[in-house]
């Protein structure tokens, strides 16, 4: 049966012609964000950054011989040791805000700029204290004067070098004796004395590090935090691909096998058993898979270019991340699209088995059963799946429906299944949409009515890429919204704070926090945010934790998480205060005594005062204000000392704003401060939506215009039939075009099915988390995406109804299929 599947397919390119470009597009699709996700996997790892070229690193060591990066400082006895045993190199690192100068600077001592890579572009070597060499700096800067505060000192200085640039950090480097007197503390030593000698020197005090050890001691190891996020997005929008692919395509297999009843039929009457023509209409499936997945596969590694290129552009990979040609994910490609051409075309064999002989005969359109067993089976299992994932959800792990990531099978299911059953959704909502039809007078609309309603397979197949496309839009980004409100609902009730100091750099110096602190009747709370490591007694790590440091006055009155056991109030002087995931990932309760390992290094005896709800964005954790050891902090909360979260006074306004002078933070309102986050996570979205939703929508845009096409070619003795009745051609293609819109509203009506059901079950679950959990529809974005959809169905529908209708009525009417 190959050989006439392959004669079917010569003959009948135009009728094959949508299939093949919606299995092409899709192999695209997927093959493209394989070969990233294999990337981010599989991309070079650039070695060792901050200490490179060093030939061996002494470190402190944190639990279980882990080294630790800065502000972790080396015991002084080690310094003293190590120094005393050979060439050592002191190295330091510490926060720097520049005036002017971009955010996030790192200070480092001369001496260790080699050690990176760091050459010099123009100028010299600080050899004063009061000279800087700027990292990555234009050699215009030489010669001006620029501030720079650290933790504990502000202060002028000189420009008197700059080096090129290194995409890890972005340093300044100062005189070695004046980096000593900003951070006294040496985060590690640089030595080239033999490794196994430093080994036995050190003892369990610091860890000897050399080669790739090295990268260890980074900031962020090769931009793996960066890379995460460039995996997950990658991840993300894989599965999605294929999910959407294999549905398109499985869609338009059906509708490309509907049109061709009466061939099949033909083939029965002549002798054909059914078993014969399942053959056929695989073998022309598998003709059809291998040739498009081919072209997809050439296609995917083109369209990585741009890609890799928005994603360097909205740092959402590291600087030095590429997509190699990798013949392995572009063969899983190659085996996903046949595979859908296969599994399109196998959904159709009960149907193409249920073809009578007597059929060839049939000239009505009256319309035939519109949904298969296997077809109501995925439709149906796709909502269960739904449903029961969403009330799981809600029951055990309510958190992760504020992440759209973790909770994204759960709208996709949804979308899906309402995209399966449209059929049988099809009348109940065409019949509502074209109800006052029913009365008109004119032929156009009553045609436009009846071809709707007696054509369900036909508008199924251009309503369902529409649902997936409105669909996806709006409930991915309905989750995506409302998670990021809730999280922020979360904060408003748990911080009470009128106003909000934010830093101008990478933090709070201690003079600023002095200043705010003498403001007469204002309560001051500085938040520092730093990561702890929790461990036994014996030296044995429990868990790695994000925490903030908060003065034990502002926890249960600026700073009241929910409590689940234990209480915020007549705190220890060590306490910890821990979120139930942590405890119940530990095994911990109130009244344990862990080792918490600071990020100076301090080791520091802690007491489990309190447990309270997981948090949404991250660990909640909390400990004194006292251990930062000179961290400054990030954030700093202001209300009155007359009430928890009342606003200051005009008098108290003024005097805050004379105490921030000069430092480059500033102090906003707690709402504006809010909406800031909203916004920040606002853009993080719209990031996500254009990679995630955008290659999804144009994919299914793609596949409507395909399915309008191949519709409007099998209707042109139909349109013959109606120029011969007296309908003249601008009217037979006003008619197409209004059956075409009207597929769109019907398509939109039941997007919103999914996108409710969707918010709904999403809603369940974060009202467990918040109380007035709200739930946030991107009207704008889902109106855009409408509109889109409109204009493609419409503008195809216009032109392939034109084109159906150039020849003369009479030949038309007499075509043969």
């Amino acid at each position: 049966m190959l050989r006439i599947a392959a004669a079917t397919l010569r003959h009948r390119m135009t009728g094959f012609l949508g299939a093949f470009l919606a299995l092409a597009l899709g192999t695209t699709m997927i093959g493209m964000m394989t070969l990233t996700l294999a990337a981010t996997f599989g991309t070079p790892h650039p070695g060792p950054q901050r200490f490179g070229r060093a030939p061996a690193v002494v470190a402190p060591q944190g639990f279980e011989g882990r080294p630790m990066k800065a502000p972790a400082a080396l015991p002084p006895t080690v310094v003293a040791q190590v120094t005393a045993a050979g060439k050592a190199t002191p190295d330091r690192s510490f926060p720097v805000r520049l005036e002017p100068g971009p955010a996030g600077t790192t200070g480092h001592p001369w001496s260790s700029a080699a050690f990176a890579g760091y050459r010099l572009v123009a100028g010299r070597a600080p050899r004063a204290p009061d000279e800087i060499a700027l990292g990555g700096g234009a050699p215009s800067l030489i010669g001006r004067q620029v501030g720079a505060a650290t933790a504990g000192d502000t202060g002028r200085y000189r420009v008197v070098g700059v080096t090129d640039a290194l995409w890890f950090e972005s340093a300044v480097f100062f005189d070695d004796a004046e980096a000593g007197r900003l951070s006294p503390a040496v985060n590690a030593l640089v030595t080239d004395q033999d490794p196994a000698g430093l080994a036995t020197l050190v003892g369990g005090r610091a860890v000897v590090l050399e080669g790739d050890a090295l990268t260890r001691l980074d900031a962020d190891s090769t931009g793996a935090q960066a890379l995460a996020n460039a995996q997950a997005m990658a991840g993300s929008t894989t599965g999605l691909a294929v999910c959407v692919a294999v549905f398109v395509v499985m869609a338009t297999f059906a509708f490309a096998t509907e049109q061709r009843r009466r061939e099949l039929a033909l083939m029965r009457l002549v002798g054909a058993a059914p078993r014969q023509v399942r053959r056929m209409v695989l073998g022309e499936a598998l003709l059809i898979g291998l040739a498009a997945a081919a072209a997809g596969c050439v296609l995917a590694p083109l369209c990585t270019v741009p890609l890799r290129s928005w994603m360097l552009g909205h740092h959402v990979a590291p600087s030095w991340f590429t997509v190699p040609f990798d013949p392995l994910p572009l063969l899983v490609s190659f085996v996903i699209g046949v595979a859908a051409a296969l599994a399109g075309s196998a959904a159709t064999l009960v149907r193409v088995s249920l073809v009578r002989p007597i059929e060839v005969l049939r000239e009505s359109a009256l319309e035939r059963r519109g949904m298969t067993p296997i077809r109501w089976l995925a439709g149906i299992g796709m909502l269960i799946g739904a449903v029961v994932a969403g009330i799981v959800i809600c029951r055990t792990e309510p958190h992760l429906a504020a992440s759209a990531r973790k909770y994204e099978a759960v709208p996709v299911l949804y979308v899906g299944a309402v995209a399966l059953l449209a059929p049988i959704l099809l009348r109940p909502v065409t019949r509502l949409l074209v109800g006052p039809l029913r009365g008109s007078a004119k032929a156009g609309p009553l045609l436009v009515r009846e071809n709707i309603l007696t054509s369900r397979r036909r508008t199924a197949a251009t309503v369902a890429p529409i649902v997936v496309a409105v669909g996806l839009v709006g409930t991915l980004l309905t989750v995506q919204e409302s998670g990021d409100a809730v999280v922020l609902a979360r904060q408003r009730q748990e911080i009470h704070a009128a106003d909000v100091v934010v830093p101008g750099g990478s933090g709070i110096d201690v003079g600023t926090l002095g200043r705010l602190a003498a403001v007469p009747g204002v309560r001051v709370t500085p938040v520092t945010s730093m990561n702890i490591r929790i461990g036994t007694a014996q030296g044995e790590q429990l868990d790695s934790l994000s925490a903030n440091a908060v003065p034990a006055a502002a926890l249960g009155a600026t700073v009241t998480p929910p409590v689940l056991s234990g209480s915020l109030t007549s705190l220890p002087e060590n306490f910890l205060v821990i979120d139930e995931h942590a405890a119940e990932s530990n095994g911990l309760s109130v009244g344990d005594q862990v080792i918490t390992l600071l990020p100076t290094g301090a080791r520091v005896p802690t007491v489990i005062a309190a447990v309270v709800a997981r948090g949404l964005n991250g660990d909640d954790t909390y400990l004194p204000a006292s251990l930062t050891g000179g961290l400054p902090p990030g954030t700093v909360y202001l209300d009155s000392l007359a009430g928890s979260g009342l606003p200051l006074d005009e008098r108290q306004t003024a005097a805050v704003n004379r105490a921030l002078a000069g430092s480059g933070a500033r102090v906003v309102t707690h709402d504006a401060h809010l909406e800031s986050l909203r916004a920040h996570a606002a853009e993080q979205t719209d990031n996500a939506a254009v990679i995630v939703l955008g290659i999804a929508l144009a994919y299914a845009l793609i596949a409507v215009a395909n399915t309008l096409i191949m519709a409007m070619a099998g209707r042109r003795r139909e349109f013959a039939l109606l120029a011969l009745a007296g309908a003249v051609r601008g009217q037979i293609v006003k008619v197409a075009v209004a059956e075409s819109a009207v597929a769109v509203v019907v398509a939109t009506v039941l997007a919103a099915v999914a996108t409710a059901l969707a918010a709904v079950t999403q809603h369940a679950s974060l009202g467990r988390l918040v109380t007035g959990a709200p739930t946030v529809l991107p009207w704008t974005r889902i109106g855009g995406t409408v509109a889109l959809c409109a204009l493609v169905t419409v503008a195809t529908a216009w032109q392939a109804a034109r084109r159906a209708t150039r020849r003369r009525a009479v030949e038309a009417a007499g075509i043969r299929e």
